[in-house]
This record gives C-alpha cells, sequence and structure tokens, in this order.
C-alpha cells in the first residue's frame, strides 16, 4: 500500500440523533415561514382587491365581513376584580363575550377586566338602550333614529346615517342572528321589522290604529311575540300577538281590557305577558298556565330571568320600603322578602336573589331564606350577571363582586 493509501479509503460518517430541543426549533421555524408567507399574501390580495376591484370590494366590505368572525371568550375575570372606566350619565352595561361594554350618553365602550379598553366609539344618546345576542352587540336610542350594531372589533352594519326614518321604540335580538325593530311608517302608527344576520328585511308588519309597545324574538329568530295598545270604548285595551317571521297571518291574538302593556319575554316553555294589573304565563300552545295579580299593591318593576319572574313592589305603610317576590312561572311564590327602602336594582341568578341598595348588597338563598349582606360602594346603582356572580356597575367604574360575605342580614 502507498503512503498515501490511508486518504483514499472512504471513512463512515456516524449518523447523529437529532436532540428534542432542535427537532422543535425546525418546526416552529417552518411554522413561522408559514405564517408570514400567509399574511404576505393575505396583504397582497387585499391591496390588488382595492386597487384594481375597488367598485366591487372595499374597506366597507371587509368591515361588513367582521360580522361573521366569532372571537371566542379569553378574558375570565376572577371574582373581585374591579376596572374603570370614564363615566357618563345614563349608563347603560352589559356582559358581551367575556367582556364588559357600556353604551351611555357619550357612546360606547368596551373593556377588558384587565383595564384595557378594546374598543370604543363617540356618539351621541338620551336614552341609551343596549342589547346582545352572542355575535354582536346592538345600541340604539330609545326613540332615535339611528342603530349601531358592533362586535369586539368595530361597528359591523349597513346602516348608514338616515337609514332609518323614523324612531326606533324597541329592539330584540335572536341567538340565531336575526332581529327584530319595533318603528313607524308613512301611513300607520306602528310597524314592526325584522331582519336577517345579513341586515336584510325579511319580515314586516304595519297596523295605523295600534301602538306596539314591545316584542321578543324566540331563539330561532322566526317566532315573536308583541304587546301593543290601543284605545275602546273610552278603555285602555292591551293584544298580545304571537306570529311567525315566515307567514304573514298571527298565529295567536288576545286582548285584555282596561290594561296597559309593560313587557312580553320568551321563555323556555312558552311566554309572558306583563301589564299594569297581571303577569301571565302562556305556554306553547298559548294556553294561560299562571298569573301573578298585581291589583293590590303598586308595582314598581317586574322582569323574566329565566325560569323565575322577578317583581318588586312599593310597600303601604313603610316610608320608601320595598317588597321583592321571586315567582314560578307557573305564578306560584317561591321566595319573598321586604327592605325598609327603596332599592337600586335586583336580579336573579340560579338559586340566588341579589338586590342594591345604597352601600349594601344583599345576598338572598330562595331555598333556604338565608340573607347575607355585603357592604359595598353608595355609587353603585345596577347589577349584571357574569358566571352566576354579579358585577356592580357606577358611572365611573364596575367590580366583578366576590368577597366572603361581611354580616348576617337582620332585617
Amino acid at each position: 500500500m502507498g503512503a498515501f493509501s490511508a486518504l483514499r479509503e472512504k471513512r463512515k460518517k456516524k449518523k447523529e440523533t437529532p436532540t428534542v430541543n432542535s427537532h422543535y426549533t425546525k418546526l416552529a421555524r417552518r411554522t413561522a415561514l408559514v405564517r408570514y408567507i400567509c399574511i404576505v399574501l393575505v396583504v397582497v390580495f387585499a391591496v390588488y382587491s382595492l386597487s384594481f376591484h375597488s367598485d366591487e370590494i372595499s374597506i366597507e366590505h371587509f368591515r361588513y365581513m367582521l360580522k361573521y368572525i366569532n372571537f371566542s371568550n379569553d378574558n375570565e375575570a376572577p371574582p373581585g376584580t374591579l376596572i374603570q372606566f370614564d363615566g357618563s350619565s345614563g349608563n347603560r352595561g352589559i356582559m358581551f363575550k367575556g367582556n364588559l361594554a357600556v353604551l351611555n350618553e357619550s357612546g360606547l365602550t368596551i373593556n377588558r377586566w384587565d383595564g384595557e379598553i378594546i374598543y370604543s366609539q363617540i356618539f351621541s344618546t338620551n336614552h341609551p338602550k343596549i342589547t346582545e345576542n352572542g355575535n354582536n352587540l346592538f345600541c340604539y336610542d330609545l326613540g332615535g333614529k339611528e342603530l349601531r350594531i358592533y362586535n369586539t372589533v368595530g361597528r359591523v352594519d349597513n346602516f348608514e346615517e338616515g337609514h332609518f326614518q323614523y324612531p326606533i321604540y324597541w329592539l330584540s335580538a335572536a341567538k340565531n342572528g336575526n332581529f327584530a325593530i319595533i318603528s313607524s311608517a308613512k301611513g300607520y302608527r306602528s310597524a314592526l321589522y325584522i331582519y336577517d344576520k345579513q341586515f336584510r328585511v325579511i319580515f314586516s308588519s304595519a297596523t295605523g290604529d295600534k301602538y306596539m309597545d314591545f316584542v321578543d324574538l324566540a331563539d330561532n329568530g322566526i317566532d315573536f311575540v308583541t304587546a301593543s295598545h290601543y284605545s275602546q270604548g273610552g278603555n285602555i285595551v292591551t293584544l298580545v300577538t304571537r306570529g311567525k317571521s315566515n307567514t304573514e297571518n298571527a298565529q295567536f291574538t288576545q286582548t285584555f281590557v282596561g290594561e296597559i302593556p309593560l313587557g312580553v319575554w320568551y321563555t323556555a316553555n312558552g311566554y309572558c305577558l306583563m301589564t299594569s294589573d297581571k303577569m301571565r304565563m302562556f305556554d306553547n300552545t298559548d294556553k294561560i298556565i299562571g298569573e301573578i295579580d298585581f291589583a293590590e299593591k303598586e308595582l314598581l318593576s317586574g322582569r323574566i330571568f329565566g325560569d323565575k319572574a322577578l317583581v318588586t313592589y312599593r310597600m303601604e305603610g313603610l316610608s320608601g320600603g320595598t317588597e321583592v317576590a321571586v315567582y314560578n312561572l307557573d305564578g306560584s311564590v317561591k321566595y319573598s322578602t321586604t327592605f325598609n327602602q327603596g332599592i337600586s336594582d335586583a336580579m336573579i341568578t340560579g338559586n340566588t336573589l341579589y338586590v342594591l341598595y345604597p352601600g349594601v348588597l344583599a345576598e338572598c338563598n330562595t331555598e333556604s331564606g338565608e340573607i347575607k349582606s355585603h357592604t359595598v360602594l353608595t355609587s353603585y346603582s345596577s347589577l349584571l350577571s357574569y358566571n352566576q356572580k354579579p358585577i356592580l356597575l357606577s358611572e365611573n367604574q364596575a367590580e366583578y363582586f366576590g368577597p366572603e360575605p361581611i354580616k348576617e342580614d337582620e332585617q
């Protein structure tokens, strides 16, 4: 063998097994590259579309498409969380995808529970109203002519200024995306419009001799119930109507003479009508299955919370006293208690009744009757529900209530 024969021999290379870290580093780099390429392609597509097809695709169309994006709730707040915001009179608050949306006379803000404002818009309202259906927020001025619809990143409706020629008197939003509006029409006293989730009118009905006051849509967005009033022989008459958005004919109507409508609500097994005299519970066959009679009491307010009704009365013979009663939807009393003063707000979550009055939040167990009182700021004036717990709301802050009870109530 020659002197350099060893150099001519091929050496066998050892194969190295890749480490876990190197494997995932390589995978992360490839993923980042793919993501970068996708972002570039989206930007190029947007620029191309806006440059060469601006008559077909515009910024407004991109904004409109946002309403189909379902943003998940990643903003879980622990009890005891406090957020502050710029205050204004007329606050109306609502929980929306884990965030706190506040509508007032100065506009709308959507606040995260870490204190960040994720969206805000300034506009003026006199009587702000806000509701939501899980996908969108619906903001309007009661008696005004403008409706604004938002998700958590911006306004998504196509209702430009001047779209509504008559005032909006009530709005109900269904879980399927449809929503109903009570307004007026030329030559008519009242008109009902039902829109689909693309904001197109799918049903309309107008009346020239009645005033529609309230509407509620079922979760399917098809069934609806309205409460109207009119005058007959010198008496006020309440008319309840149940219909469907896919047919022009009413499914059911009934009148109640001498009563003023105060609200309608769909329930799991039917619907409820509240008037100045009674709250009536109907089943799905339009049969009355329960009644709450207000005739002997001074009614303050009434609402439906799931399978229960919450009604408040002014107490006789006690200055400013309030009775708070919880009813089953067959009209039977589930729980009742009294407070020696006027209350600011009340709500039901599960088997717990929360009652707010200046400086105190009362927590009432509707099963055992136990009442616990918590000291709170006197500035809190309304309650919201989130994860079966109350949120206290004032003109410039909100608190996700969660401390231990401080004392037993001795009322």
